[in-house]
């Protein structure tokens, strides 16, 4: 009988021939050798298949399959329904997995059996650069899965037991928000994490910051929101699903009149929590205080205004008086810094600093 290994390694490849070596490399080079890895090729015209049938013949690791294009979606849910291992994880045909990463997410989901899928921590390269830093505690997880996926797709290793169990298979409907609706769901069955080191190379490409590519990508991803919305009893109406959706994007004016609106939808999620007992209530009005305080972090247009819009809201006073009080208080700090120097020589700045004093004074 064929030995069923613990983890079925999943990548889908399109004309990915540029990069495809180093992120095959990057799997079969993996300190932890008990896996299968299966690549799926969807209809590639650039030379992908010869390379991946290359590497079939000299590694008898690697499963390839070939078929017409069907899109993302459709070929990684034919990665999962062709695994056996116990674990699933993800790859993808341009990034590169570092040598423990499989060890590593193995170790922890053997030693948290409630986890159902974990991401890691990656660091950007290519186009840009730096280290994502991931939400690590499951509650929080779930609760910002209302603005986001929160969670690298490549980075994922799932339990197939429970992909089986529940149909947690990749949605055909959905284009490029595919790993988005699967999270959601994944939400209903089992506790999220991240680890927070760094266990894989994402390579960013111009593609991905194309206005076109873009656009697809908050087409489909609004769809979920929408459905995460929903979760909570709520039915947005598109002037509050917009409103959603400006924060998600970061393209949101700077005026009295967005602040209160948006205000007002938080306080209609925290709300809608709070009769539905959807999400932890804790961790849920923790991340609407974080979307709080994005909202004002670096402001210096609205002045004094704002300041005092954002410590009066309950909100703010939700939090002031919780362990999480020091992310306050350096959110105070950081607003101040950022605007001291704009207001240092008006009579605006000398209330500036008089109110920020007096914040600081509460012992926050």
């Amino acid at each position: 009988m064929d030995h069923t290994p613990i983890v079925s390694v999943v990548m889908p490849v399109y004309n990915a021939a540029e990069y495809l070596g180093e992120a095959v490399d990057s799997i079969l080079g993996q300190t932890f050798g008990d896996f299968e890895f299966i690549i799926i090729n969807d209809g590639s015209t650039d030379g992908s298949g010869e390379i991946l049938d290359r590497y079939q013949q000299s590694d008898d690791r690697v499963r390839v399959i070939h078929q017409e294009n069907s899109g993302v979606a459709a070929t990684l849910k034919r990665g999962l329904e062709s695994a056996r291992g116990k674990y699933v994880a993800r790859m993808d045909s341009d990034d590169i997995s570092l040598p423990n990463r499989l060890e590593k997410q193995v170790a922890f989901m053997e030693s948290h059996p409630e986890v159902g899928v974990c991401g890691t921590a990656c660091r950007l390269f290519g186009d840009s650069s730096g280290v994502t830093m991931p939400k690590t505690e499951s509650e929080e997880i779930k609760s910002w899965l209302l603005f986001g996926p929160c969670m690298a797709h490549p980075t994922v290793i799932m339990r197939r037991d429970l992909i089986v169990k529940h149909n947690l298979y990749y949605n055909m409907e959905f284009k490029q928000a595919e790993d988005y609706e699967l999270w959601i769901r994944f939400s209903q069955y089992c506790e999220m994490a991240n680890i927070p080191e760094p266990l894989l190379l994402y390579r960013v490409r111009d593609k991905q910051a194309t206005t076109e590519f873009r656009s697809e990508v908050c087409r489909w991803s609004g769809l979920v929101h929408k459905m995460a919305i929903g979760s909570l009893g709520i039915e947005p109406t598109d002037e509050e699903l917009d409103l959603h959706l400006s924060f998600h994007s970061a393209s949101f004016p700077k005026s009295r009149e967005y602040v209160e609106q948006f205000e007002k939808w938080l306080r209609k999620l925290l709300e809608a929590n709070n009769n539905n007992k959807v999400r932890d209530g804790k961790a849920f009005a923790r991340v609407l205080f974080e979307c709080w305080r994005c909202l004002f972090a670096g402001e210096v247009e609205l002045g004094v205004w704002m300041w005092k819009r954002f410590t009066r809201s309950e909100l703010f006073r939700a939090q002031a008086n919780t362990r999480f009080a020091p992310t306050v208080s350096s959110a105070l700090f950081f607003c101040r810094a950022s605007v001291s120097s704009v207001l240092e020589k008006t009579r605006t700045g000398r209330s500036f600093k008089r109110f920020a004093r007096a914040i600081a004074n509460n012992g926050w």
